[in-house]
């Protein structure tokens, strides 16, 4: 399978690619940097060898949430269980700092990443019309109950 740990700046390049890979539109290599110096965020990168996927998600202390901002995988690296293993990686590092609620938005129509996050126990509570804005799509939003969440087995 793979190692999760946490991105360093020498994983930009990779991240970069994964990020142009999986999003119209990408992150720029500021915007990733900015995440890997942000104090509630985390920057999570699955090596099996090199990195092969990342997540980024932050941990609010205030609120007791864990925010999902992006999970992807390299193209030559899906459907072997990556994204469902760094989702597992980050919900458990979340409840291990006190979360109890995790959020998250994701693309109406990405049915795969929906399937992900159902299986790992979110459920959608809300539509952001028209929450994309490079093509107006709508996001759902998905909330789940770390004390309920289902173990992926990371």
């Amino acid at each position: 399978m793979v190692d999760i740990v946490p991105a360093s700046a020498t994983d930009l390049a990779a991240l970069l690619e994964i990020e142009r890979h999986s999003f119209r539109t990408a992150w720029t290599a500021e915007t990733l940097a900015a995440e890997l110096a942000r104090e509630h965020a985390y920057v999570d990168v699955a090596r099996g060898p090199g990195v092969v996927g990342y997540n980024n998600y932050w941990i609010v202390p205030v609120s007791a949430e864990v925010h999902i901002l992006s999970i992807a995988t390299h193209p030559d690296h899906r459907r072997r269980g990556v994204a469902g293993a760094l989702l597992a990686h980050a919900l458990t590092a979340a409840r291990a700092r006190g979360a109890t609620l995790a959020t998250l938005e994701v693309r109406k129509g990405n049915r795969p990443a929906i399937a992900l996050y159902e299986r790992a126990g979110f459920r959608a509570v809300h539509v952001r019309a028209r929450y994309y804005q490079d093509d107006g799509e709508d996001a759902l939003v998905m909330l789940a109950d770390l004390g309920a969440v289902a173990d992926l087995g990371a």
